[in-house]
């Protein structure tokens, strides 16, 4: 049984995943991923990568959501092989493209495998150091623990067409959104459990701004939006702001929890992908479920399975890819 973890001070669920087989789209690839892969082979490596993500988290509040997301952003770019964190001179890398301009955590991605580089060289993959990274983050801000599969090689090819093509809009409806996760192989219910990754972190002006000012392209805004958090942000959001963030859930923006759906429910949701939810009967039901404070322990039991769903994408295994000693080395 892969090892539990819980942080210090953090509410916590001890969730042991069994998955039936028959619910999962899995090849000999990602069949090949499992629980505690580097127990011999660099033994206490979670224990490790966990208290330097203790450190850094003490040190930045903001961090945990940046890594989720930069978890997220590199298993939908090209598979989950660390290609994000591949630089390129000449603007043609994953990282360059315009919906990776945002997304932040690189660094400290770099200082844990230095420190992991020390203990078993040339052993653990930044991969895996990312999915490890997006998991601790979750807990540390609250939410559920769970195992983690590994054994994900490093890519060694990082284009930025990938993540214009396979990463989704924020303003997606439910139909694209599902089409963007269908073909990863991710489910409708991985659809609607995973973007409830925007409880904590934050969104940038522009990546809302049209629901505030030209929502049909006439200069309106977007009706469904609750009058008085509509007020709000146009008072902090004023037209052409690049530059200010807004968190993307207002009432526990640190906390990983149930407060996402209520905002949703509230229409009170900052990016249209996510007001979207509540417009389908379906994904509406579950985010009404999710209103209830007794369905928690569903809500993080769903996320836990899904977010494994999600480091199953595009993964290298065996001797595809490689195991780098520094994540954000350039390719070209």
């Amino acid at each position: 049984m892969a090892s539990q973890l819980m942080f210090r001070g953090s509410r916590f669920l001890l969730l042991v995943l069994v998955v039936a087989s028959s619910t999962l789209m899995m090849d000999t690839t990602t069949a090949q991923l499992q629980y505690d892969f580097y127990n011999t082979t660099c033994p206490g490596v979670e224990d490790l990568v966990r208290a330097e993500l203790l450190a850094l988290f003490a040190a930045d509040v903001t961090l945990p959501a940046g890594l989720l997301r930069l978890h997220f952003h590199d298993c939908f770019g090209a598979g989950c092989d660390a290609a994000l964190l591949l630089k390129s001179h000449n603007g043609t890398a994953q990282r360059d493209a315009d919906p990776n301009s945002t997304v932040r955590g690189y660094e400290a991605i770099e200082a844990v495998k230095a420190k992991v580089e020390e203990a078993c060289p040339l052993v653990v993959s930044c991969a895996d150091i990312m999915a490890m990274a997006a998991r601790d983050a979750v807990n540390y801000t609250q939410g559920p623990a769970y195992a983690v599969e590994t054994g994900r090689r490093d890519g060694n090819v990082s284009r930025k067409e990938d993540a214009l093509r396979f990463l989704p809009p924020a303003d997606g409806n439910v139909t694209v959104l599902t089409q963007y996760f269908a073909a990863q192989n991710l489910s409708y219910k991985d659809m609607v459990v995973l973007s409830a990754a925007h409880s904590i972190g934050v969104a940038h002006c522009p990546s809302f701004s049209n629901r505030l000012y030209n929502y049909t392209g006439a200069g309106d805004q977007d009706p469904s939006l609750d009058a008085d958090y509509a007020k709000n942000l146009t008072a902090k959001c004023k037209p052409g702001n690049v530059a200010t963030v807004q968190p993307l859930d207002p009432t526990t923006p640190s906390t990983f929890d149930l407060g996402y759906y209520n905002n949703v429910y509230n229409h009170r949701a900052l990016l249209a992908s996510d007001a979207a939810l509540l417009n389908d009967s379906l994904s509406g039901a579950y985010v009404q479920l999710m209103t209830n404070a007794s369905s928690v322990d569903v809500f993080f039991a769903d996320f836990a399975v899904s977010m494994i769903n999600m480091g199953r994408i595009g993964v290298r295994t065996g001797t595809d890819g490689e195991i780098r000693a520094t994540c954000a080395i350039y390719v070209d």
